[in-house]
């Protein structure tokens, strides 16, 4: 391609004549294609290798380049533009946030690094960061990235077990943390977690203490450090680090659909070209953009599209420390309209929320600065999707309904960025340039006709992906790499594709119900039932039928406000929608009426979690540390108890 042709590649993701002209020859010339991108980034030493195979079936990226993300990340634009706003912290109270310019994060940065460094950090250790969504949980994660300490994000609503299981897989000595953070008004005390969770570690282990709720915590001499008033003296000026393009950036620890906690490593220089190219794309990133990627940095969602990416395209990041409905059901829009956020990225958990009280929700606030908005981390049904584009963004805001996993470092798939492609709801769009994806069915024969489901591949190695699992070098072979011997990435995901091009999840493969023989979708039963006015969330799992093989389990949480006359006959309507909209064999056989579901604390349904009890298996559920509500558990029980008695009588 000339160079005039690359100027194109802009406005690619708007135009679907000019995105299927990159989109080919990025898959046809792959080295020439991601070569001509390295250039984006500023390199200490720009990288001649480009992709190269490893043993394990994965791929190194840029391997022989040098580079410092934080350096990209900030310094970079303090030096061109060092009043331009990097960063803005809001509260849950709208009258209080902090604004930082690039020049001024980066002195935030530099002081954090040169306290580090005080106290003895180096590229040999791994560092904690269990921090909130406040602007020193940026300053760690960056200072680290300065001098090359590799990290481990945690999400600060992790229970101290969960937390001393990450620290002990990572071999972790030094933790950042605050001495508490705020939800919906409660002060929570995370020293007291960092605390307990060193007794179940069995390695010493020094904490830097960030105050900033300034309430009394237990403070231990030889283990603790007070931030603030170590960093007093600390200069703002710190050199930075050149680390190899492959060097660990930071680890996080992923669940997916087992019981113990992976670790996947990140390196720098591919992870960084990835996501910031991502965002830049999917979501139009202007110089002027105001981005808000509302998910929590200690989850990939928040780490990509919060942090980094934003930064490293130099625009201004929106931190929210708090929840979508509090204090006021219309809180995201006001900070929308205060901060002028042009594009945002949230989760389906947080429309849902939201569309309990849409009228309230939406009413103070005009929204009018948003250009695009964004949703990842599940599917969105029907209804979410709907409230989202029309109401929401006014049916002028293009809608990126993204797919990724935690072990893509960003997301390679998403609807081109404009309103043509906004016609059907729930495609998760294109393959992402130098992306192919493919289907197969289960004899591993690649599927090419649309509409048929498979199960999903990543054909070709991406620069964002995986380098390893921590601790465990046959891990990434066994678990993403096995399932076929010729290098795809075995995503765990079912979907397929409509005449366009556009791809569509429909479950993991170990979801997916076999119902007398009939292979059904459980995300395509929970999307009739959840656009019933009565159904506020909805979880269908499969359980085993004496005479089917698999029945199927409907978990349905009520919408507040339903009147008690559709309460009692709430099973009914609901099993009459599917049979009528679906068909009758995918009429659930069981409908239980819960208070709340089981959910990571990221808002993700925990399905393995409610197989189990459909199963009647109320005590093996292995890894409960990333259950944010399990008091449910206990509920759920006895609803379904109160069923299955009803139905042996």
């Amino acid at each position: 391609m000339s160079n005039q042709d690359w100027l194109r590649h802009k406005n690619a993701w708007s135009n679907p004549e000019i995105y299927r002209e990159i989109y080919d020859f990025s898959i046809n010339n792959i080295e020439e294609y991601w070569r001509a991108q390295i250039d984006r980034l500023s390199w200490a030493k720009r990288p001649e290798k480009i992709v190269e195979p490893t043993k394990y079936g994965n791929s190194e990226w840029f391997s022989d380049g040098k580079i410092n993300a934080c350096y990209n990340c900030v310094d970079r634009h303090a030096a061109k533009n060092p009043n331009k706003l990097a960063l803005i912290w809001q509260s849950e109270s709208i009258d209080i946030c902090e604004r930082l310019t690039f020049q001024e994060l980066k002195n935030e940065v530099c002081r954090f690094a040169n306290t580090l460094k005080k106290f003895g950090i180096t590229r040999d250790d791994y560092v904690t960061v269990y921090m909130p969504m406040v602007p020193e949980g940026v300053y760690a994660c960056l200072a680290c990235a300065r001098l090359g300490i590799p990290y481990s994000a945690v999400f600060a609503g992790f229970a101290p077990s969960a937390l001393g299981m990450r620290m002990n897989d990572c071999r972790s000595n030094f933790i950042i943390s605050c001495d508490a953070s705020i939800r919906r008004g409660t002060i929570l005390p995370l020293k007291d977690n960092v605390d307990q969770a060193r007794k179940v570690c069995d390695h010493k282990i020094r904490s830097l203490i960030v105050r900033r709720q300034g309430i009394d915590i237990p403070w231990d001499n030889e283990l603790d450090i007070d931030y603030y008033e170590e960093s007093a003296e600390c200069s703002t000026e710190c050199d930075i680090e050149d680390t190899d393009s492959l060097s660990e950036l930071f680890i996080l620890y992923t669940s997916g659909s087992v019981g113990k906690p992976k670790g996947v490593v990140m390196s720098t220089g591919g992870y960084l070209l990835f996501s910031s190219m991502t965002h830049k794309h999917f979501f139009d990133i202007e110089g002027d953009s105001v981005f808000w990627g509302t998910g929590d940095i200690g989850w990939m969602g928040g780490h990509s599209y919060g942090l980094y990416a934003p930064l490293c395209n130099g625009v201004t990041s929106v931190f929210y420390e708090g929840t979508p409905t509090y204090p006021r059901d219309s809180m995201f829009w006001e900070v929308v309209d205060k901060h002028h956020v042009s594009s945002m990225n949230t989760a389906p958990t947080a429309i849902r929320a939201m569309m309990k009280n849409p009228v309230e929700s939406l009413k103070s606030s005009s929204r009018d600065s948003l250009r695009t908005i964004g949703v990842m981390g599940e599917i969105l049904d029907k209804s979410a999707w709907s409230w989202y584009f029309n109401d929401v963004g006014k049916g002028r805001c293009p809608l990126i309904n993204m797919w990724g996993q935690t072990e893509l470092g960003g997301v390679p798939t998403a609807p081109l960025c404009n309103l043509d492609e906004m016609k059907t709801y729930g495609h998760v769009g294109r393959q992402f340039f130098g992306c192919k994806l493919g289907l197969m069915d289960d004899n591993n024969q690649l599927l090419l006709t649309p509409e048929k489901r498979g199960i999903l591949f990543i054909e070709n190695s991406l620069p964002g992906m995986l380098l390893r699992i921590f601790g465990n070098e046959h891990a990434i072979t066994d678990i993403y790499y096995s399932q076929t011997n010729d290098g795809r990435y075995f995503t765990g995901d079912e979907a397929y594709t409509d005449n366009d091009g556009n791809y569509w999840i429909t479950g993991r493969v170990d979801d997916v119900l076999n119902v007398s023989g009939h292979r059904t979708s459980p995300i395509e039963i929970e999307e009739v039932i959840s656009m019933s006015e009565i159904v506020a969330e909805v979880s269908v799992v499969g359980f085993p039928h004496p005479i089917k093989g698999e029945g199927i389990y409907a978990f349905v949480v009520l919408k507040q406000g339903v009147s008690a006359e559709q309460r009692a006959n709430a099973q009914q309507i609901i099993s009459d929608r599917v049979k009528d909209y679906i068909s009758p064999i995918t009429k659930p056989d069981v409908i239980s009426i819960v208070n709340d579901l089981p959910k990571t604390r990221s808002g993700k349904i925990m399905r393995r979690i409610l197989r189990r009890l459909a199963a009647g298996d109320f005590k093996n559920f292995e890894d409960m540390t990333t259950i944010s509500n399990p008091e449910c558990i206990n509920e759920i029980v006895h609803v379904i108890t109160a069923v299955n008695l009803r139905m042996t009588k």
